[in-house]
């Protein structure tokens, strides 16, 4: 390869030759490795501290960006001790939770609306296990689906049809329902909500304030060990890159290509393109912290977070 394609080609035109985005994403994917297999030593020394040494730990990490304190927090397994949150994000969080309050009818019936799509969808992948079963090949976009593919779908809207219904239980019951900016919010991914809180039910208050309970936990910790069977169905080079047997090694190639600004465009329902550039969700910080919590168990922590608008 000339030695200008290194720095301009992808890791999957020729996945064979060496280039400058698959290096860093080898580099980020074993320092990823390395904080992975210190973390038990780590978790072991702050488990023996005292109580009060502990308390100074929580009182010093507070002075990090908010992402990187929590994160701190679950990788060290000092957990939510002397745990405070900046007044600036407070505040910041406190205006886009009342946001939420005030469209919460709206969002309920757009949620009752979401309830009736989702039941379809259980019903479409019902519908194509037993055309499956009958021998038939019901396709989507174009391709032939298989009964694992409908499984998977069926899967798919079941999980949703929980989620929905989840939410509308409690917004019922008065609560509020702030949904993960991750995919949206342009601010600093150390600082973002997105980042940090992501999704949360909130309680309002008498004087205005607004009360959350959370637990800070990650859907795809420990994602190497729960990955499972390899795909053996034929991929392109670009999805054997994209998508590897091992998640952590997926979101530590992520990060290099974010990194590198090289991120996909996405597209929405109507088929407009996005930028996932500026993207706090996307960022690289970002994706090596998913690297890096893919690789153990889950181990989450409860904190309580009153927030106040402005």
């Amino acid at each position: 390869m000339p030695i200008g394609n290194y720095f301009t080609a992808r890791p999957f035109d020729d996945p064979s030759a060496r280039t400058l985005e698959g290096d860093i994403a080898n580099v980020i994917d074993a320092g990823a490795g390395l904080a992975a297999k210190a973390r038990p030593f780590l978790k072991n020394f702050v488990q023996n501290l005292s109580g009060e040494q502990q308390e100074k730990l929580g009182s010093a990490m507070n002075v990090l960006p908010t992402s990187v304190n929590l994160l701190g927090r679950y990788y060290t397994g000092l957990g939510a001790k002397n745990l405070d949150f900046k007044d600036e994000y407070k505040q910041d969080l406190g205006d886009k939770v009342k946001e939420a309050h005030r469209m919460s009818a709206f969002d309920q019936f757009k949620l009752r609306e979401a309830e009736k799509d989702a039941m379809i969808g259980i019903k479409s992948a019902e519908e194509n296990l037993k055309l499956i079963e009958q021998g038939e090949s019901p396709t989507m976009f174009g391709r032939p689906l298989t009964a694992q593919d409908a499984r998977m779908q069926r899967t798919a809207a079941n999980n949703a049809l929980a989620q929905i219904r989840s939410d509308l239980r409690r917004m019922e019951q008065g609560d509020i329902v702030f949904r993960s900016e991750a995919g949206t919010d342009k601010s600093n991914p150390l600082t973002s909500t997105g980042t940090s809180l992501g999704s949360a039910y909130f309680k309002p208050n008498p004087d205005g304030s607004y009360t959350t309970t959370d637990k800070y936990d990650f859907a795809y910790a420990d994602s190497d060990r729960k990955a499972g069977t390899p795909i053996k169905a034929p991929r392109t080079a670009e999805a054997e890159y994209r998508y590897p047997d091992r998640p952590s090694l997926g979101y530590a190639r992520e990060a290099a290509e974010a990194f590198l600004g090289r991120q996909p465009e996405m597209f929405g329902m109507l088929g407009q393109k996005y930028s996932m550039k500026d993207i706090a969700g996307a960022a690289p910080a970002t994706n090596i912290g998913r690297s890096l919590v893919s690789r153990f168990e889950d181990v989450p922590f409860e904190y309580s977070l009153t927030v106040r608008p402005k």
